[in-house]
């Protein structure tokens, strides 16, 4: 699909603040930074407020807190969501998963009692009997090492090796290891921008707290070729690196303009792709996630998430717990050795305590292949009320999961877990070619189903300088009124997609009473846009 000047400008430079024009919410958000670490807190209800902890670099915790609470007491309130690893990663075709919390999959560590080996050891080329090369990568301590299958040199087509119980040589010398325990090399994934500006042009100041309409997190990195970072191993031998491979605590190393000479190896090494994220924090716990990315290398494939959520914390902890995804059929789901079982989700699931499942939502198991699911939704409470919830989804409006698309380059849909996880996938692109872009449009926004007891889910956010509202329903409704923020009174009101049984009595423009609309049935859906 292709961009305007304007969106494209919004999501891939990093040096030029969005404009504010249309972009002004009628609630706001207080903020406060922390080093690399944010607070972003929201109104929730009339007794509570949802405090978000972004930590690092993208991932997050949510907490409820009363409205007393001092924004850095955040810790004292009720963790309702801990997501340590819901930055999205990548499934590349021949590298595994790379980038978000992971490293190279293909690296060991060899425990090696005593091994006497030392920094003039890096890069000492291995063998197994099946003559596959390993190098070494690091010498971690006096017990252990790294070490790393060597590659192909083709980005499209890598041949890497997992050493597993394989003997090992060294110049035709066995190496006897007493363990070979899996490891991910990292860090492979170069920070080049890291910002936190206020309503998307001024630097948030450090532990000072600021109100304001929203907060823009940039966040751009390299995700390096594991491949390159072993061709260089193997050509400078014998030194320790800086950044040392697999002692930094983080798959993600920051390069600045101050470091760049002091890091010019990591900052030199080929990547297989650039992304830039401009994470966009909004009222009521909400975010828009502006991505882009730009293939760097020739690629098989590269399947995408863009947004993810764990299933720990309190959220995972209420009696009742249900799953809604629009737009699927009734389906069996499996997980190899258990019984499976039928699922509804677009008729609201109601999750048990333990769900086994290991199985992907394909396209085929879509209503219609043209029109795929655009939001996951979840809702907690107890029997009867509804008090918690979190929205993933992806636009229909813009970047590639737009309507317009009509499904392109979406096979894999959701990937159904036993751990409850939620991973919607956005796209799967093949054979892709260096300089190919890709740009979405994400969100995620936690819910309070009390504000609108009637609808199943009722939440809006901005996309660029539209208000999109979503409204579900599994319920007959007739003359319902659904009230919306007095900044949207007068503007003009247009659908973006809608069920047959949903029928919406006001037109034109948003009235000062809100929407008027009916339901017909007992499941209905309406998305809508407002500029």
């Amino acid at each position: 699909m292709k961009m305007s000047k304007f969106i494209l400008a919004a999501l891939v430079c990093c040096q030029t603040a969005i404009s504010m024009a249309g972009n002004v919410s009628s609630e706001q958000i207080s903020v406060y930074r922390d080093g690399n670490e944010l607070l972003v807190r929201s109104s929730f209800s009339a007794e509570k407020d949802l405090i978000i902890r972004i930590y690092n670099l993208a991932n997050e915790q949510a907490y409820f807190v009363p409205k007393h609470f001092r924004i850095t007491d955040y810790a004292k309130g009720i963790l309702l969501h801990a997501g340590p690893d819901e930055y999205a990663a990548n499934s590349i075709g021949g590298y595994e998963t790379l980038s978000g919390n992971h490293g190279s999959a293909y690296a060991r560590i060899l425990e090696i009692p005593n091994h006497a080996m030392t920094e003039k050891d890096i890069g000492t080329r291995l063998t197994d009997d099946k003559n596959h090369a390993y190098y070494i990568m690091n010498v971690l301590d006096q017990n252990r090492i790294l070490i790393h299958s060597d590659w192909s040199g083709k980005t499209d087509a890598p041949r890497f090796f997992r050493h597993t119980k394989e003997k090992l040589f060294c110049n035709g010398q066995e190496l006897k290891y007493k363990n070979s325990k899996f490891a991910q090399m990292k860090p492979l994934g170069r920070i080049t921008d890291f910002r936190f500006l206020v309503n998307g042009k001024d630097p948030l100041p450090d532990k000072t707290e600021v109100k304001c309409e929203f907060l823009d997190h940039i966040f751009a990195h390299d995700v390096i070729n594991p491949g390159e970072m072993v061709n260089y191993i193997k050509t400078h031998p014998g030194k320790k690196t800086d950044p040392e491979i697999n002692v930094v605590p983080r798959m993600f190393f920051m390069t600045t303009p101050q470091l760049r000479e002091k890091h010019a190896w990591f900052a030199a090494l080929p990547a297989l792709m650039s992304y830039h994220n401009r994470f966009r924090h909004e009222a009521r716990g909400s975010y828009t996630l502006y991505r882009s990315v730009e293939f760097k290398a020739s690629l098989r494939s590269v399947s995408s998430l863009d947004v993810m959520f764990c299933w720990n914390g309190t959220i995972a902890k209420y009696p009742v717990q249900e799953f809604y995804i629009p737009k699927v059929k009734k389906m069996t789901l499996r997980r190899k050795g258990y019984t499976p079982f039928e699922c509804d989700i677009s008729r609201i699931y109601k999750m048990p305590k333990e769900m086994q499942v290991d199985q992907f939502i394909m396209k085929r198991d879509c209503q219609n292949p043209k029109d795929l699911p655009d939001r996951f939704i979840r809702l907690c409470g107890s029997e009867g009320k509804r008090e918690v919830g979190v929205a993933l989804g992806y636009s229909l409006i813009h970047g590639h999961s737009a309507k317009i698309n009509r499904g392109k380059d979406r096979n894999e849909i959701y990937y159904y877990y036993y751990t409850k996880k939620m991973y919607p996938h956005i796209y799967t692109l093949k054979n892709i070619r260096p300089g190919q872009k890709i740009e979405t449009v994400v969100y995620k926004q936690y819910l309070n189903p009390q504000i609108e007891p009637d609808a199943t889910d009722f939440y809006y956010h901005k996309e660029f300088d539209s208000d999109v509202i979503y409204l579900d329903f599994h319920k007959q409704l007739t003359g319902k009124r659904i009230k919306l923020p007095a900044s949207m009174t007068g503007k003009k009101l247009t659908v973006v997609e809608q069920t047959p049984t949903v029928k919406l009595h006001t037109a034109g423009t948003v009235p000062a009473d809100g929407l008027l609309l009916d339901v017909a049935g007992e499941y209905g859906y309406i998305v809508l846009k407002v500029d």
